[in-house]
């Protein structure tokens, strides 16, 4: 095999790897994820609004920020992350640990990571994860 057929068939190997379905990716799991702080919470209109930093954007070098309204529906998994004061069932000292939230105990300034799925014209929620921003 020629030096230049090698270097294309790592290519092909290489992008191929690439290609593939990774498990844990945000895609395996039916959607996007987006991480913020929630700033604003409408129980009637079933929404809540994120506040994060994706994707990174500097204007006159402030790294500005994005809101994203998304709607919670009575079919949305909410789930309370706390750190184990020591080791979590997982075996990790000090790793988080999953409780089931009730519904719409989701208040500005909890710090969110949320799974999206596209609903007609807006983003739904599949999965709220909350945290308390002094444990992360």
């Amino acid at each position: 095999m020629t030096r230049s057929s090698a270097v294309w068939v790592g290519a092909a190997t290489v992008l191929a790897i690439a290609a593939s379905p990774i498990p844990g990716r945000s895609g395996d799991v039916g959607g996007a994820k987006y991480s913020g702080t929630v700033v604003a919470v409408d129980r009637a209109a079933g929404t809540i609004v994120v506040e994060g930093m994706g994707p990174w954007r500097v204007k006159d070098g402030v790294t500005l920020l994005e809101r994203r309204t998304i709607g919670v529906v009575p079919a949305t998994e909410l789930m309370r992350l706390k750190r184990a004061t020591g080791v979590a069932p997982s075996g990790w000292p000090g790793d988080f640990v999953e409780s089931v939230l009730p519904e719409w105990q989701v208040k500005p300034g909890d710090w969110v990571t949320v799974v999206v799925k596209p609903d007609g014209t807006r983003m739904t929620a599949t999965r709220i994860d909350v945290a308390d921003p002094g444990e992360l």
